[in-house]
């Protein structure tokens, strides 16, 4: 099972993928993020958002292991306003 997802928030754009590392279990989970806005007040900070955004984690639940993934990413991006699947999608 592998399920891929795009999650929008506040400030950033995550690519989120779930996936089994044998059947029933356990998962690893991975999610790459980018920076919505451009132009901070400090000229270094893009980098370093850049570089903290970015995540994975492994997890026997499914369900717990995608619901802390959530966390983290409306942490990073101020909270998340959307999630798409694009499990199926072949334009990526």
């Amino acid at each position: 099972m592998h399920r891929t997802y795009l999650i929008g928030t506040t400030d950033a754009i995550f690519t989120f993928v779930v996936a089994e590392m044998k059947p029933g279990g356990p998962y690893s989970a991975t999610y790459i993020g980018t920076v919505r806005r451009a132009g901070r007040s400090q000229p270094d900070s893009s980098k370093w958002e850049k570089n903290h955004l970015d995540g994975a984690a492994e997890g026997v639940d499914f369900n717990a292991l995608v619901a802390m993934c959530h966390r983290e990413m409306a942490k990073r991006g101020r909270g998340i306003v959307s999630i798409e699947d694009i499990s199926g999608s072949s334009g990526i």
